[in-house]
């Protein structure tokens, strides 16, 4: 087997660059150009030294990101996910491979390069083990590629033997204390029994005075909470299909003809819904046939509205070209002619902001365009209105950004007020009831007879543990019990519009005997965990030396 690799690997390397990098470098080759520290501005260049290589050579970074790309498809068997961790991992792999020469690590051997081979991701069947037939099929669908650059996966898996006994060094034995692995099985085993009291927010309606002075004050203290954006005083020509509708002159058959056939399937699927299906058809090849004349009606309706939408538009279309070439300045003598002429009426839009762009009824694309404009470039490009005509947005000024008196808003700042201080009346509740629960706790009372007579609302859950938690217990409760005792009680945790007081009505905690299979999973993963987070830290610390060192 490792000599059958061998010989694939070592003779046919030259091929093995492939459809992988085919299918990926489409996707990321864009971002060398994009990625912060990876352009290159020929008008004013500087170079950005990274251990080696410059982040600002396009050139180098196009086969850095080549190799990165085909190392991860070899080792996840999928590419990379984003921009974000591509960029990451590019810096990574570099820092890596500077570790690696600085120390001296040498290339692999060829048994120890086969043994790395059968570890990749890409070459693994369903078992999870390194499949004969996924590595054949793999060097079948590239073989042939005439387009291959030599040697290029055999260098790629040498970099990354290279960085894998890096990472292995880096890396540590991987420390963690014994009581951490035990706390972790003994808490998967532990068996709760939880109760959980609820109050309503929205039930929740204490008396809130209110007075003049109190909402004065609230609307001076909080008086940029209710500062108005800068706003777009706008207004737009629109062009409704409906008119051009009476202008469309009588369709010749050809033409009919032409758009039933471009749209067959349409006009067909429209027709059959409107026709009383038998209950049966024995054989389909004996169903009706749709012909052109069952729908030419609906042709000629399709075909004249489409029309006199191509017509509102180019009407649009010429409008905005003709005030562009015109050189033509908004509320000129020109402009109002132009509206005169054409039959056009400047409709006026509310002031808006930018986040109120989307409410307007209009393309929000179009209203946002404005903060774009200025009295030079006033008018927008055409766009669609509910498929009702098209539109053309005229700026006319921005509105600075105002604080409004209080009588213009005293509504909203009233409502604030009331809204901040039920919040904090229903958490002074909260902490009341929490006083009142816990007292009569201390007494014979259960913890439900207790709560309700409070008016909570209370769920007492059968014992389990936390993986078999029913799924109705809200998953900050699970958070929450973890550190909690038997007899415990919580603080209100208010989730939403509701408030939770947690017990913890038992709690059985077992031994766990040093033999345990569980316990030593856990402490394979904590030692593996701690040797990635060390790696991890050191890998971010040399990176982060790399960027900054000149």
């Amino acid at each position: 087997m490792i000599s059958w690799i061998q010989n694939h690997l070592i003779r046919h390397g030259r091929w093995i660059f492939l459809t992988l990098l085919t299918v990926i470098i489409v996707a990321f080759v864009f971002t060398i150009g994009n990625t912060p520290g990876c352009t290159t501005n020929q008008s004013g260049y500087e170079a950005q030294p990274f251990y080696g290589y410059d982040l600002n050579s396009s050139h180098e970074m196009e086969k850095l990101s080549q190799k990165l790309l085909l190392s991860t498809i070899l080792k996840t068997g999928r590419p990379l996910q984003n921009q974000q961790q591509f960029q990451s991992q590019l810096l990574s792999r570099i820092t890596m491979l500077h570790i690696a020469d600085t120390i001296g690590i040498p290339a692999p051997s060829k048994n120890s390069l086969a043994n790395y081979i059968q570890s990749q991701a890409l070459f693994r069947g369903p078992d999870g083990e390194f499949s004969n037939d996924a590595y054949t099929r793999f060097i079948d669908t590239i073989e042939t590629d005439p387009d291959i650059q030599q040697d290029l996966i055999v260098l790629v898996l040498e970099e990354d033997y290279r960085i894998a006994q890096v990472e292995a060094a880096i890396s540590g034995p991987g420390y963690f204390l014994p009581s951490e692995a035990i706390s972790q099985v003994q808490l998967n085993r532990t068996v709760f029994k939880i109760a959980v009291a609820e109050i309503n927010y929205n039930t929740f309606d204490p008396e809130i005075p209110l007075s003049e002075y109190t909402l004065g004050q609230f609307y001076t203290d909080n008086i940029m909470r209710y500062k108005i954006p800068e706003r777009m005083q706008t207004s737009y020509v629109k062009f409704p299909v409906a008119p051009y509708k009476a202008s469309v002159d009588t369709f010749s058959e050809e033409e009919l003809r032409a758009h039933f056939t471009a749209n067959r399937a349409r006009f067909v699927a429209a027709y059959e819904t409107t026709q009383t299906k038998p209950e049966e058809i024995a054989d389909a090849s004996t169903a009706p046939v749709v012909t052109f004349e069952n729908v030419r009606s609906a042709v000629i309706a399709d075909l004249t509205a489409k029309t006199a939408q191509n017509l509102a538009n180019k009407a649009a279309q010429d409008f905005a070209l003709t005030l562009y070439r015109n050189s033509i300045q908004r509320d000129t003598p020109e402009f109002k002619e132009l509206l005169t002429i054409r039959q056009l009426e400047m409709i006026e839009i509310p002031p808006y902001t930018a986040k109120e762009a989307g409410s307007r009824g209009l393309p929000a694309e179009m209203l946002e365009s404005a903060f774009a404009m200025s009295e030079n470039r006033y008018f927008s490009d055409v766009y669609p209105i509910d498929n009702q005509g098209f539109g053309v947005l005229i700026f006319s000024k921005r509105l600075p950004p105002e604080v409004p008196p209080y009588p213009a808003v005293a509504e909203i700042v009233k409502a604030d007020f009331i809204a901040q201080e039920k919040r904090r009346l229903f958490n002074e509740e909260g902490m009341r009831l929490k006083e009142e629960l816990s007292a009569r706790l201390e007494t014979e009372t259960t913890f439900k007879q207790a709560a309700e007579e409070l008016g909570l609302t209370v769920n007492e859950y059968e014992a389990c543990t936390l993986a078999e938690a029913p799924k109705t217990i809200n998953r900050a409760v699970l958070q929450r019990v973890q550190s909690m005792d038997q007899g415990g009680l919580s603080p209100m945790i208010t989730i939403g519009d509701t408030g939770l007081f947690v017990y913890i009505d038992s709690k059985n905690v077992p031994k766990i005997k040093a033999d345990d299979e569980q316990l030593k999973q856990a402490e394979k993963f904590l030692q593996r965990y701690g040797a990635f987070v060390g790696a991890s830290a050191t890998l971010n610390e040399l990176v982060a030396n790399g960027q900054t060192d000149e």
